[in-house]
């Protein structure tokens, strides 16, 4: 790396640091929802009027009633059935997704290409681990598995974040090549993630999350952990550039055999993602 590109990257992280940096905020529509999924999470007729009065959060509630993800027989075409066929608790979960991705944008061209790239990821990791854990049964965790899924790269976005920013304000002269990005963000995230929901109060297991997620060795009786780093690699299933079969080399790994997740389920998960690829996007 050279001095500037260190002294650029060095710039960013003191940015990241010093606090300044502000996340996008939900919408007003999505903050309206969570207090309604608290306060009349019975009261259906009242959650469908507010996912109506939102266009796009209309449109993705009806999409992903009719996903494969959710093992869709029949189409649906009303929100009431879709909030029915969903249940609230997945209804809430595509809220959060809707959200959130109004995080992983810039007006720049170059940091937005990075940051979909990184969206897409995230919100597949999020709907794996929250599939794995439905699967397995694991009915105590799945919150936090889809959570987990969902910030594990909050270091990776809060760098592009600081980075957008710090253009906007001019403190940014020389941005790195994207590959030398790519390699700054992939060495440094963990920790700047781990930091980050540290300093933010957020519950422990999401900090360790986002710190853990690619080490080497972790403890083996962290289901919440595992799922979330198999359903990090779960990418591999969606890939279509190397010709090679994933499922073997995913079913092999620590995570997969710790989970006792097979080939076969493997494979279920693959068409599942392949069929709701446009939903994760």
């Amino acid at each position: 790396m050279e001095a500037g590109e260190k002294l650029a990257f060095d710039r960013v992280i003191g940015w990241v640091k010093s606090g300044r940096l502000k996340l996008p905020v939900y919408s007003p529509t999505t903050i309206r929802m969570q207090q309604y999924m608290d306060d009349y999470a019975g009261d259906i007729v009242a959650i469908e009027e507010l996912i109506s009065s939102d266009q796009v959060l209309a449109v993705e509630v009806l999409r992903a009633a009719n996903s494969p993800f959710y093992c869709t027989i029949s189409t649906i075409d009303t929100i009431r059935n879709a909030i029915v066929r969903l249940g609230m608790q997945n209804v809430r979960r595509i809220v959060i997704l809707v959200s959130e991705r109004m995080r992983y944008r810039s007006q720049y061209p170059d940091l937005d290409k990075l940051l979909t790239g990184l969206w897409h990821h995230v919100s597949t990791t999020a709907l794996s681990a929250q599939w794995l854990s439905q699967r397995l049964r694991l009915t105590g965790i799945r919150e936090v598995c889809f959570l987990g899924g969902l910030l594990h790269d909050i270091g990776k976005l809060v760098i592009l974040r600081a980075i957008d920013e710090m253009r906007k304000n001019g403190d940014v002269v020389t941005v790195p090549p994207a590959e030398t990005l790519r390699a700054f963000i992939t060495a440094s995230h963990c920790q700047v993630g781990y930091d980050v929901l540290k300093s933010w109060a957020i519950p422990d297991v999401y900090c360790q999350i986002a710190r853990d997620h690619q080490k080497r060795d972790v403890p083996g009786d962290d289901l919440t952990l595992a799922i979330v780093r198999l359903a990090n690699n779960s990418r591999r299933l969606l890939a279509e550039d190397d010709g090679e079969d994933p499922l073997p080399r995913l079913a092999a790994t620590p995570e997969a055999q710790r989970l006792g997740v097979g080939e076969n389920l493997l494979s279920e998960l693959q068409e599942t993602l392949e069929g709701h690829r446009a939903t994760a996007a």
